[in-house]
């Protein structure tokens, strides 16, 4: 037997390395960044130049490390200079496809290019081991580098990392709880969405946008990794290397977006984000009025009465929500007939349209899994075949609000034709609830069965899903609205006696409105 070589030993206590970290961290895996920098990276060869960017083909310079997995062996790497002020990246394997955003979620930019000589940017790489950086025209300063950190790129994952400047002023990488300006100093933010009710400090939540923005005091550039895997992003500064940041996702490709941004105008990254990422949707004017929602309405006196009390508080109450309380056990596409009935939601909604205010409510994409009730919007769907498969090809169930649910498949190709059917069925003007707004949630999606989630009926009865009613309905006919005229004397008087109350506390500002806001008989929480 042959002693094993030093490379062979390297790898060898790598691998060790691993299993140990893995064993002892159920949440994460954890390699030492000197462990990975030691991997062999790739040769850039068959470099293509243009006017407007290269080509190469990267192959594997080296013993493989198989960190997570086996080192892809040959790549394809693509850059174009796309616009004065946008390098587009692009790193593939060159053997096979893997996933990518689609177009069709993220359409990307009309092709173009410019000449590299133009660009407020430029791309620079060194043949083996390859790296690259992104540096700055005018004064040559770089913006994005990956020199000394080898490039991996595996099945399950992917691994990119970039100096920082010291105490670097980084920005973006949400939906997070951490400053606005990033602490720099081991941090780590996991963008993965889930339904992270009360925003928990330090954890994933909901939303998830891979685009930092980095502002120095000789401009502010940014930089987009369109993947839409789950990645960890980790910020450092003690490394022997300095600061760093760097990427960590379990797979996809490498798709890189870079911005110049400006040397003097920082709002200016931001534009040339949006020529990508696209502009936000246009918001109606009464969505910057005054709004009120919140999850335990009762019953739709209780929802009338809130608004009622808008009214006799002389507050402009410019948009009524309503969480999932209307609903029938928590169904979607239902009002509840005893709480919630028909005629009496579009009696709110009339009154509310009458006094040109407007009605969201929220609508779960979660479907209950009712094959034999003759519940139309999962049949609907089970027509369409528009329901997530398990891996037999049954319907994948899982449990949320209602109970045992089934998920729509967003990227199949009857998903539009049944969704706006289901809308304009239950919100049609005419027939059903004349909404202004829909409040989508839980599509991330949400599931409350605990994995390995087989036996979801059980869990839906342990978890009380849906949860029943607690109180009493209400009259059928009760009256609603009935106190939503301006205030009365009396009311009046309430106003007064709280502005001038008769025991006047040892305020140091003098009287309680001052230097605050202006009291009012009725508060927020009471209404």
């Amino acid at each position: 037997m042959t002693a094993p070589t030093s490379s062979s030993r390297r790898f060898s206590f790598l691998k060790a390395f691993i299993v140990v970290a893995l064993a002892q961290s159920s949440v994460a895996a954890v390699v030492d960044p000197a462990v990975l920098d030691a991997c062999p990276g790739y040769s850039a060869t068959n470099v293509k130049t243009s006017r407007s960017g290269l080509t190469a083909q990267l192959v594997l310079r080296g013993l493989a490390c198989n960190v997570f997995g086996n080192d892809t062996e040959r790549l394809s790497l693509s850059v174009v200079y796309e616009t004065r002020n946008r390098i587009h990246l692009k790193i593939t394997d060159a053997s096979q496809a893997r996933y990518e955003v689609p177009e069709s979620v993220f359409p990307r930019p009309q092709a173009q290019s410019v000449p590299s000589r133009s660009s407020n940017i430029q791309f620079n790489y060194t043949v083996s081991p390859f790296s690259f950086s992104i540096y700055r025209t005018s004064t040559r300063e770089v913006l994005f580098s990956t020199s000394s950190h080898p490039i991996i790129f595996e099945p399950q994952y992917l691994r990119v990392k970039t100096r920082l400047p010291a105490n670097a002023n980084i920005y973006g990488l949400g939906e997070h709880t951490n400053p606005f300006r990033l602490p720099t100093d081991n941090t780590t933010l996991t963008l993965w969405s889930r339904d992270a009710y009360g925003i928990p400090v330090g954890t994933n939540l909901y939303g998830n946008h891979p685009v930092y923005f980095e502002h120095r005091t000789t401009g502010t550039h940014g930089v987009l990794l369109l993947n839409s895997n789950g990645m960890d992003v980790k910020l450092s500064s003690g490394e022997p290397g300095g600061p760093a940041l760097e990427y960590n996702v379990i797979g996809g490709v490498l798709d890189f977006y870079f911005f110049a941004g400006s040397e003097n105008d920082p709002t200016q990254v931001a534009r040339q984000y949006a020529e990508v990422a696209g502009l936000p949707a246009e918001v109606p004017y009464w969505g910057f009025g005054f709004h009120q929602c919140r999850f335990g309405y009762k019953d739709f006196v209780d929802v009338a009465s809130v608004i009622s009390r808008y009214a006799a508080a002389g507050i402009p109450l410019e948009t009524m929500w309503t969480d999932i309380d209307y609903m029938d056990r928590r169904r979607i596409f239902t009002l509840d007939p005893d709480y919630f009935p028909l005629p009496r939601m579009r009696e709110i909604v009339q009154y509310l349209h009458n006094h040109d205010q407007k009605y969201i409510v929220m609508t779960d994409p979660a479907v209950p899994y009712l094959p034999d009730e003759g519940y139309t919007p999962y049949d609907h769907g089970k027509e369409l075949d528009i329901w997530l498969k398990a891996a037999n090809g049954s319907e994948s169930l899982g449990v949320v609000w209602p109970g045992v649910t089934v998920f729509p498949d967003w990227f199949h190709p009857n998903i539009q034709q049944y969704w706006t059917d289901e809308f304009l069925s239950f919100y049609s003007p005419e027939t059903g609830l004349d909404i202004d707004g829909v409040w989508i949630d839980m599509n991330e999606p949400a599931n409350f069965c605990n994995l390995p989630c087989d036996n979801p009926f059980e869990q839906a009865i342990e978890q009380n899903m849906p949860p029943p009613r607690t109180t009493l309905p209400p009259d059928p006919n009760a009256p609603i609205f009935v106190n939503a005229t301006s205030s009365s004397s009396s009311e009046l008087k309430k106003r007064e006696d709280l502005l001038n109350p008769p025991y006047a506390i040892n305020n140091a500002a003098g009287p309680i409105s001052s230097r605050t806001a202006f009291v009012r008989a009725y508060t927020l929480s009471s209404l």
